[in-house]
């Protein structure tokens, strides 16, 4: 049995070197992709699944009633302080506005004849050809005109108002 172990080990080792010999021929020579290092932006993305939630949810209203002429934003639509989101139809109101600025000139007129007939009424009162009760009448009617003036003026500055909010 000495007599063959010498030729035993001789033929393990050139299995095993037949072995690598067969293995470094049948290797594919490793490519490595090189390329030059540059500055760049890092992005890291995140997937995920579930419920998103705003921040703010603003529900946005109107002071004034009409119908929506312009519509600029929609459900959903981000939007920023002092962005117009709609517009109403201001015909209306523009209008109310036309018929305010009128009354206001028919109030203002007849504040003037008011004040002519006080003026007219209280001279002929000193010479004594006018009554009291004709001088008390015509300065009730002028307070009656200048209330009527501000009751004017205030309906206007209502209507301008209303105009205005017509922008959301």
């Amino acid at each position: 049995m000495k007599r063959f172990l010498p030729w035993v080990v001789l033929i393990v080792a050139l299995l095993i070197v037949a072995s690598v010999v067969r293995q470094c021929r049948n290797a594919v020579a490793e490519n490595y992709q090189i390329s030059i290092v540059t500055r760049g932006p890092i992005t890291q993305a995140v997937t995920a699944t579930g419920t998103l939630n705003p921040v703010v949810n603003v529900q946005v209203g109107s002071q004034v009633s009409g119908n929506i002429a312009k519509l600029f934003a929609d459900f959903n639509s981000q939007v920023k302080a002092g962005h117009v989101v709609a517009q109403i139809d201001p015909a209306l109101f523009q209008a109310t506005v036309t018929q305010a600025e009128g009354d206001l000139a028919s109030a203002q007129a007849a504040l003037e004849l008011a004040k002519l007939n006080a003026t007219r009424t209280e001279e002929l009162f000193a010479k004594k050809t006018s009554s009291k009760a004709d001088l008390d009448q015509a300065v009730a009617n002028l307070h009656q005109a200048e209330a009527n003036v501000k009751i004017k003026q205030g309906a206007l500055d209502k209507a301008k108002a209303d105009l205005d909010h017509c922008t959301i």
